[in-house]
């Protein structure tokens, strides 16, 4: 079955929006993993809309936010690299923001508490927000204060009174998840303290379009954030943008640090100023641009596709590894299924056993590659193709790897 809405206004400014900036066909929802192959499967358009006026691509809210987190697959404690960033976090905002036994931190979208874990065994007042029920359970299990809830200015409310203020609110790859980030902006003005800070994490659309990551445009994915969108966000609520970091995760992603402008702790750096430099000279906003970034990802899809036939012509048996939701939208685009790719795996369990939407290839234990014996393995999470790779050679030295983003790649 399709579905679509013909929704297609700013979520910052509300006015109407008409220019395409990429359209990936139609699709289920990167989530949606089936427990059975009997199960019907709904698909929406992936036709990312752009506004000229705030600088932001975004999606049309196709199915809502609440449906889509209720109950989530995604564990952030099973990637090491994603441990490891969150502990060195840790380390440089105890410095950065002086914090004390008796600052209070908050994360929206704390997921299982792979962050506040740290903070928590380190003597700081922790508090988790958690819209998916299943998630958060397993870090309330750990310890971790965690409300289970969707964030904005009415949670916030309540949050504030039951709780206090908050020194530190940490708002880490949720930003672009959030289809009213409006609502979402305010709940963070009204529980930040007067001194307080929040920092943000979210990939950058500079590398999206630079580096043709189009797999990260999904369903839960409703912005594709830029500076320029950013600043003009926070703007609306009197909150200002202090520094910029450049950051290696998710392909390459930006910590934001926020403040309130009354707020004079912290003195502005020249970071803002870089970026948005950065993104207008880069000309990622134009037509021109946007049209060459399509060509690029048709090449991807033609070369890929190329590669797994010719290699299914010679016998030569291929596998995937990882259940990401950016490998379901490579798949779907690519139109590749079960018959180019016999299986997937990985380590967590609440999608092994279960099937990648769209495609149906199959999730097994990541046990199987020994069994199985592969010529390939294809790496589709490919901003963890290290930590994969080392993983892998533990068990099998067999095979050799395929990844596709920037371009189709095979290497040992």
């Amino acid at each position: 079955m399709i579905l679509s809405k013909n929704i297609h206004k700013c979520r910052i400014c509300h006015k109407n929006i008409s220019i395409i900036f990429s359209d990936l066909g139609y699709s289920p929802l990167a989530n949606a993993y089936q427990k059975s192959l009997k199960e019907k499967e709904t698909y929406y358009p992936l036709k990312v809309f752009f506004c000229n006026g705030c600088k932001l691509p975004q999606l049309p809210e196709h199915q809502s936010a609440k449906k889509i987190f209720k109950e989530y697959d995604y564990f952030s404690s099973y990637s090491s690299s994603w441990i490891e960033h969150s502990q060195r976090y840790l380390k440089e905002i105890i410095k950065f923001a002086k914090l004390k036994k008796d600052s209070k931190i908050c994360e929206i979208a704390s997921n299982d508490g792979y962050l506040l874990q740290f903070f928590k065994e380190k003597g700081f007042k922790v508090l988790g927000i958690e819209p998916a029920k299943n998630v958060a359970d397993v870090a309330i299990n750990k310890g971790i204060n965690t409300e289970k809830s969707f964030f904005g200015i009415v949670s916030a409310k309540r949050i504030k009174k039951k709780y206090g203020m908050q020194d530190l609110i940490i708002a880490n790859n949720v930003l672009a998840h959030v289809p009213d980030i409006l609502d979402f902006c305010a709940g963070i003005k009204n529980l930040m303290s007067k001194n307080g800070i929040a920092t943000f994490e979210f990939p950058h659309f500079y590398n999206l379009i630079n580096k043709r990551q189009f797999d990260t445009i999904y369903h839960e994915h409703f912005s594709y954030l830029t500076v320029h969108s950013i600043q003009k966000l926070f703007f609306k609520f009197k909150l200002e943008i202090f520094d910029i970091k450049k950051i290696n995760t998710h392909g390459g992603s930006l910590r934001v640090f926020v403040k309130n402008k009354q707020n004079k702790s912290y003195k502005l750096t020249s970071a803002l100023n870089k970026f948005l430099k950065l993104e207008k000279n880069s000309k990622i906003f134009t037509k021109k641009k946007f049209s060459q970034f399509n060509i690029q990802i048709q090449e991807i899809k033609k070369n890929t596709i190329d590669l797994l036939l010719n290699l299914k012509l010679n016998n030569k048996k291929v596998i995937a590894y990882g259940a990401p939701a950016k490998g379901n939208t490579f798949l779907n685009y690519c139109m590749i299924d079960n018959t180019l790719i016999k299986f997937t795996v990985d380590k967590n369990p609440s999608k092994i056993g279960k099937f990648l939407p769209g495609s149906q290839i199959p999730i097994l234990h990541p046990k199987k590659i020994i069994a199985e014996k592969p010529d390939y393995i294809f790496i589709l999470p490919w901003n963890l193709s290290k930590e994969i790779i080392n993983q892998i050679k533990k068990i099998y030295t067999g095979a050799k790897y395929i990844t596709a983003i920037p371009k189709v790649k095979i290497f040992k």
